[in-house]
């Protein structure tokens, strides 16, 4: 935001004394922060007043000129296209090096064969206006040789303002504010914002003659001002005017516009101007879903019902607190106007934005929460303006005021002694109440209670409780003036937080030693990315203002990003391994409430641990299944294996084939699989792909009951170990035949699987399954005998339970 010097001297005086760089500085150190100064003059660097001494036909092109110009200490010779350029005139010369609005440069070049040593400027080369007609024709006033910005009397100095330090602080949006402010600053007097106002205007609201008008949606427009205005003579803006707006950036467009632009950067009002034989009444309104409007940048916009327009009770002819349409805006022909001064929801207008990628001064200054008590304010003040560049206007009727919801005044009590402890420092009670009374606000005292009413401007989103009170004073009275002290807090260890840890600690385990790369994905999918992963999105919640298609929903798995992640990196390596640790998101209540009401809460999410594999054959599904049993195992320092279960319903990724639960302790934690042919192909891999995906939330419980960790002497008698080769049913799982084997006998120590075969020796419907089966007792060493008892009765009842028999071959 650009800020006047001099515009600001409209409403305080500040004493020569007062370097401008220093009331920049002052500015930042206080209120808002002051990104850059710079003088007006340096606008218009290189650029100076010539006269054009001779014209004549460029020899190679129809339409150009070659044009001798005089600028005092030399003739320079220039190519122009203008076809209004004349000798005699006075204009605006652009010399080499000159860097024109829209760091545009100048350079000496040839031009269809004939030298240009500069060039004569148009309006909109100059940021003066839109006029591209022809070059711009000074007045005979003007010196040849002399600086152009001199000629135009620029000798403002500017404040470019940052945003950002704007966003809780509407009341800045505008000069008067910051004149505010600064009076404040320099203890100097302000201007009652009354007498910038002509007091022999008498405008009256809400008698029988008013305009008409209503408002359908009084929430999302708390306050609706309009006044009809005839006699109105569309012209070019007067030159204070001009200078004004063009010193912050604004280009000059006519005299009515003008006036609403300048009473806007004024006061922070948006105001709007509709053309009355456009406009008989006016209706404020939600849009119905797919209403379009063509607005005043010639652009089709299509509208829903969370957008508030303006309508004339037939058509759409603006979209509120956003821009203006097409078809009712002032132009040349217009003889009279409907002036809107109105105060709309900022949370409507911020979401209408938005969504249209329209950002507009005037939508900018209503998504910051504006006062209601500011539309009455600006709506006299551009009459007062408007009365000055037509003197002949006539105010037909009264205007119309429907101010639905009037703000409640905000009072606020505090014990002083508490403030000055707040700030941990005495600062002079007389001297902080009179910077919040200058500030605006009404302080009234009863022994130590101070009470505050705090004023319109500040109370619609800013000033809220006694602590913003107390950073009202502290930034005032000095940030600088407070002494640095340490806390007389005793300071203690934070409780750590153990999730946190745990996940530092799964990172650290899985890059160092398994040597996977952590990648961090969107939360959001999009509809094809899921239906090439055969996932159902029926359930998915949907974004209400997707950044685009591919990013419309929240996801609820880690796969479509790790399979993505896959997909963009096949082409660097063939074999590639990755995990990420992220939040999914469910249709369903959370834990956490979405505002302070407590009444609608968030969606549920949980945090979950995905990993994937990418190599060239289906072993990956292999490595997978290997890793995520020495993960687990060295993580939550397991006594019992990794259990890898029938999964019923597999996720639309997956090779049915291919597909395990993970369960650890009883718990079903997790699914690891191999990717199916079809997503293969959907995604174009030229790779096998396994992934694992484990909820977090399971894992920290696991952790936090694992037992703490001891040391087990070594057994002293020695182990037996037997092979054991069973032929078996292809239906049979492992997990089955593995707890038999582990539980049929209390000196069976370990059941290891060591081979697995299916082929021609076999029927198509068998399988085998080898393993070594170790035998140790803790009281004495183990005879054969033994031995052999346990293992035939073993044997005898695996080919009992599940029709297996001994492989002997």
């Amino acid at each position: 935001m650009y800020i006047s010097y001099n515009w600001l001297q409209d409403f305080i005086k500040l004493s020569p004394k007062y370097n401008f760089n220093e009331v920049a500085d002052k500015l930042t150190a206080h209120t808002v922060e002051v990104e850059a100064t710079k003088n007006q003059k340096e606008v218009f660097s290189q650029v100076v007043v010539g006269k054009v001494l001779e014209v004549s036909k460029h020899p190679n092109a129809d339409k150009l000129s070659l044009v001798s110009v005089d600028i005092k200490d030399r003739i320079l010779k220039i190519v122009c296209g203008a076809p209004n350029v004349e000798s005699g005139q006075l204009v605006p010369v652009a010399l080499d090096g000159a860097i024109l609005p829209g760091d545009f440069e100048i350079k000496t070049s040839k031009i269809r064969g004939e030298i240009s040593e500069g060039m004569i400027c148009a309006e909109d080369e100059l940021g003066l206006g839109f006029e591209h007609k022809g070059i711009m024709v000074l007045k005979e006033k003007a010196k040849i040789g002399q600086d152009f910005s001199e000629y135009l009397k620029m000798d403002d100095l500017i404040f470019e303002i940052d945003n950002k330090s704007l966003s809780n602080r509407p009341d800045l949006l505008n000069h008067y504010g910051i004149a505010r402010e600064l009076s404040v600053l320099f203890n100097t007097t302000l201007k009652p914002w009354e007498k910038i106002i002509d007091d022999k205007i008498k405008i009256k609201f809400n008698e029988k003659d008013k305009f008409k008008a209503e408002v359908f949606d009084k929430i999302a427009c708390p306050r609706y001002m309009a006044l009809k205005i005839d006699n109105i003579k569309v012209a070019p803006s007067p030159d204070w005017l001009k200078k004004r707006l063009v010193a912050i950036n604004q280009r000059p467009i006519n005299n009515i516009v003008d006036i609403a632009n300048y009473v806007m950067f004024e006061l922070g009002q948006p105001l709007h101007t509709f053309d009355a034989a456009f406009v008989d009444k006016i209706e404020v309104r939600r849009a119905l879903n797919n209403e379009k409007i063509e607005t005043i940048d010639q652009k089709e916009r299509q509208l829903n019902v969370d957008d508030l327009v303006i309508t004339n009770g037939k058509n759409i002819i603006a979209i509120a607190g956003v821009m203006g349409g097409l078809e009712s805006q002032i132009s040349d022909k217009s003889t009279s106007l409907v002036l809107e001064a109105a105060n709309f929801s900022a949370e409507v207008i911020r979401k209408t934005a938005q969504r249209l990628g329209l950002r507009s001064e005037a939508s900018l200054r209503y998504e910051k929460s504006l006062d209601p008590n500011l539309t009455e304010v600006a709506l006299k003040r551009f009459v007062s303006l408007l009365k000055e560049v037509c003197e002949d206007i006539k105010i037909i009727g009264t205007g119309v005021d429907i101010y639905s919801h009037k703000p409640i005044e905000k009072k606020i009590k505090f014990n002083y002694s508490w403030l000055t402890t707040k700030i941990g420092q005495e600062i002079p009670k007389n001297d902080a109440l009179k910077s919040l009374s200058l500030l605006g606000f009404t302080c009234t005292e009863n022994d130590n209670e101070i009470e505050v009413v705090v004023p319109s401007w500040r109370a619609t989103k800013d000033i809220k409780e006694k602590e913003d009170i107390v950073e009202e004073v502290l930034r005032i009275y000095g940030y600088d003036n407070i002494k640095s002290t340490l806390p007389k807090e005793e300071l203690s260890l934070p409780i750590d937080n153990q999730e946190r840890l745990l996940e530092r600690r799964i990172k650290d385990m899985l890059y160092s030693q398994f040597l996977l790369t952590e990648v961090y994905n969107y939360s959001f999918v999009g509809e094809e990315q899921l239906k090439k992963l055969n996932i159902d999105f029926f359930n998915h919640l949907k974004l209400a203002n997707p950044l685009s298609e591919l990013n419309s929903m929240l996801r609820q798995s880690l796969a479509p990003g790790l399979f993505s992640t896959i997909k963009n990196n096949q082409s660097k390596s063939d074999d590639l391994a990755f995990f990420e640790i992220g939040d999914v998101f469910f249709n369903l209540p959370g834990e956490y409430v979405k505002d302070i009401s407590g009444i609608e809460k968030l969606p549920y999410q949980e945090k979950r641990l995905g990993i994937i594999l990418a190599g060239k054959n289906k072993l990956v599904f292999s490595q997978l299944k290997n890793i995520t049993t020495n993960f687990l195992t060295w993580l939550l320092n397991l006594n019992d294996d990794v259990v890898y279960l029938n999964f019923d319903t597999p996720p639309g990724w997956a090779d049915e084939k291919l597909i395990a639960q993970v369960s650890v302790a009883g718990k079903n934690i997790g699914w690891l699989g191999l990717g199916s042919n079809d997503v293969k192909k959907n995604l174009n891999l030229k790779v096998e792909v396994a992934l694992l995906e484990i909820n977090c939330n399971s894992l920290f419980s696991l952790f936090l009951e694992q037992a703490p960790f001891k040391i087990k002497e070594v057994l002293k008698y020695p182990p037996v170990v037997r092979d054991l080769c069973f032929v078996l049913p292809d239906k049979i799982l492992y997990n089955d035949i593995k707890d038999v084997l582990s539980s049929f006998h209390p000196l069976i120590k370990s059941v290891e699987l060591f081979d697995t075969y299916k082929g021609i020796k076999l029927p198509a419907d068998k399988k085998s399954l080898a393993f070594h089966l170790t035998y140790q007792s803790e009281e004495k060493t183990l005879t054969s005998n033994e031995v052999d008892k346990i293992q035939k009765e073993l044997v005898e009842q695996v080919i009992e339970k599940f029709g297996a028999q001994l492989r002997d071959f």
